[in-house]
């Protein structure tokens, strides 16, 4: 199980670094069991409109292998794990600085499979956040989740759902009580209130369905 270091440490020393225009930040995630293997990043500030453009074709394919209903799995997860080495490679290679690469790069590793590569998505998403993504705040909350429940810990922000092994019950993942919901809209995400309303809806919906001739 990796080292977690305090979040708001490691966005300042991030952002910090961003912002000086010194030495770009870096970080190392290391876990032979992810695929691909994320290693040493480095978050520069160089431009490059081919990457971003590629970039935004790898994140449309990730969004629509998830919009038909049923998911076929058998050919979403090996296509996610081949969008995700090539946008660490875009990444390794130094061509992703824009918002909207880092905020495309995150969904890409949110949908990963090991906690290095939700700890990376959610260092991607403080890095669209800091360089002025609208809509990554969300995104920074959601990752953070996933990557503290595959740590086995509980979520911060109540974005992440589950569902029970048999049968349509949806509920809410594990929470910490202690998170308010100041600091759940602060990034966009929503009530305690509203998320548990948000399960009961699926849960129903999934009944819906199960019924439908």
């Amino acid at each position: 199980m990796p080292r977690v270091l305090p979040l708001l440490t490691v966005f300042l020393t991030l952002s910090t670094a961003l912002a000086g225009g010194g030495e770009a930040p870096t970080v190392t995630l290391n876990n032979p069991n992810c695929h691909p293997v994320v290693g040493t990043v480095t978050f520069r500030t160089a431009t490059d409109p081919a990457a971003s453009r590629r970039l935004a074709q790898l994140f449309a394919q990730d969004q629509a292998d998830r919009a038909a209903q049923p998911i076929d799995w058998s050919k979403v997860a090996p296509a996610d794990q081949a969008r995700r080495a090539e946008a660490l490679r875009l990444l390794n290679a130094g061509r992703l600085s824009q918002s909207e690469d880092f905020y495309h790069a995150a969904f890409l590793f949110q949908h990963g499979d090991c906690p290095q590569h939700y700890e990376l998505a959610n260092l991607l998403a403080q890095q669209a956040m800091s360089r002025g993504s609208p809509s990554a705040g969300w995104l920074y909350a959601a990752t953070y989740d996933r990557w503290m429940l595959s740590l086995g810990r509980p979520q911060k922000y109540g974005t992440q759902f589950v569902t029970e092994p048999e049968g349509c019950g949806v509920k809410l993942a594990p929470y910490d009580p202690a998170t308010t919901d100041a600091e759940r809209t602060r990034y966009g995400a929503p009530t305690l209130a509203v998320a548990l309303r948000q399960a009961d809806k699926l849960s129903a919906l999934c009944q819906a369905r199960q019924q439908a001739p």
